[in-house]
């Protein structure tokens, strides 16, 4: 009788584990591979993931916008003064995907204390960012906050672009999305790749865009709805354009993005032939306006503005 009840275990067991890892997938708690970074390692158990209980309802839209926005730095420190998380959350829950740059991501408690304050009143929202044996030496960090409701993440995808020669200050990120609310048949799916330049160097960083681009589109999954958002440091590439990618235009040129208005340096690239669901809509955000304060103090947020692109939920919609 022994070799029966072995094998009922066995049947009780394969079938716990079809039950169980669904869950645990949808929950966000299993951990799936990075890029192969020189130095990086992928993580090694559930700890580096934020944990969600589970999907909530999705949002009933038929558009969704990205904002990206240069924090630089937001560290602990800028985190206790009076307002400045509360000013930061206040922004990124008013989009559904948040390309947060400049978090120092050496300190823990950083993206946890931001995190408390964008979830107090609606806990809907999860993050991306570098794998663990990275955020060790990262000072300005790339962040992918989003709305749960809104879009869906495949963890599997979540990387860095590598960059063995260390041309660039700052590594970029980047993860494959699908927003939420339309039939998953139907749904948009677009991977996100996230930069930011060194001001020092930016000219010299900016003839490097073409190749995070072209690194992202080449990496076999096919996807050719890329959305590369970030600071860029510099207003040329966004005049310009990016070198032997004609179809790969600037949503914004020579718009102010910086707090004291000298700046049109922060923005989106995409594919205008490619990526028909973007409805053309854009704009930045003014800090003062938005929360009635004076100019000095919308600076001890941030120095640059908050800028948005606005995209169907529906793929091919135009």
């Amino acid at each position: 009788m022994r070799p029966f009840y072995g094998l009922v275990l066995l049947l009780g067991g394969i079938t716990a584990s079809w039950l169980l890892i669904p869950r645990l997938v949808s929950r966000e708690m299993l951990p799936f591979p990075t890029w192969s970074v020189p130095g990086a390692d992928p993580p090694r158990d559930a700890a580096d993931l934020p944990t969600v209980p589970d999907l909530p309802a999705a949002k009933a839209q038929s558009t969704f916008r990205i904002c990206s926005w240069n924090v630089t730095p937001l560290t602990e420190e800028k985190l206790l003064k009076p307002g400045v998380a509360a000013a930061i959350a206040a922004v990124i829950r008013q989009f559904d995907v948040t390309v947060l740059q400049g978090v120092d991501l050496r300190d823990r408690g950083v993206i946890a204390r931001l995190m408390d304050y964008v979830n107090r009143d609606r806990p809907v929202f999860s993050y991306a960012t570098l794998p663990e044996s990275l955020r060790v030496s990262t000072t300005r960090g790339i962040v992918f906050i989003f709305d749960l409701s809104a879009v869906e993440i495949d963890r599997r995808t979540v990387r860095v672009v590598d960059d063995p020669l260390k041309r660039l200050q700052f590594t970029p990120l980047t993860a494959a999305f699908r927003a939420r609310g339309v039939p998953s048949d139907e749904a948009f799916t677009f991977t996100l790749i996230g930069v930011q330049a060194d001001t020092l160097r930016a000219q010299e960083e900016a003839d490097l865009l073409d190749d995070v681009y072209r690194a992202v589109r080449d990496d076999g999954r096919g996807e050719d709805d890329l959305i590369l958002a970030g600071y860029f440091g510099d207003p040329t590439p966004l005049r310009q354009g990016l070198p032997g990618l004609a179809d790969v235009t600037a949503v914004m040129v020579d718009i102010p993005t910086t707090v004291d208005g000298t700046g049109a340096v922060d923005g989106f690239f995409l594919d205008c032939r490619a990526t028909t669901e973007y409805t053309g809509k854009h704009g930045v955000m003014d800090l003062v306006r938005q929360f009635n304060i004076s100019a000095g103090q919308a600076a001890q947020v941030a120095d640059h503005l908050p800028v948005w692109a606005e995209f169907r939920t529906r793929e091919g919609i135009e």
